[in-house]
């Protein structure tokens, strides 16, 4: 699995050149993408063990992101609660080192 970590950091390495968010080319019907791309940073432990789950749970890494996400939104649609909660378990701002 040593292997695999070390083509992971090279993959975030070229990825993090990317804008913030890139759509996806649109369907050949002329109908716009739902889906967007976007890129952010992980704690690597955080990063590993959702590798691990999603290879052998057999879904994808954006799959497990995506229910993450709707899961926190869906506890309130007072985005500055939201923030306060984020806030007050440390978490704020990151910027990448």
């Amino acid at each position: 699995m040593k292997a695999k970590k070390a083509t992971r950091a090279k993959r975030r390495t070229t990825t993090s050149r990317l804008p913030e968010r890139v759509p996806l080319p649109a369907a050949t019907d002329g109908h716009k993408s739902s889906v967007a791309k976007v890129s952010h940073t992980l704690n690597v432990d955080l990063a590993d063990r959702l590798e691990r789950f999603a290879f052998f749970q057999r879904v994808s890494e954006s799959a497990v992101i995506e229910y993450a996400l709707n899961l926190f939104f869906e506890q309130s649609d007072d985005e500055a609660e939201l923030g306060t909660q984020l806030r007050s378990e440390g978490l704020g701002r990151r910027r990448r080192t």
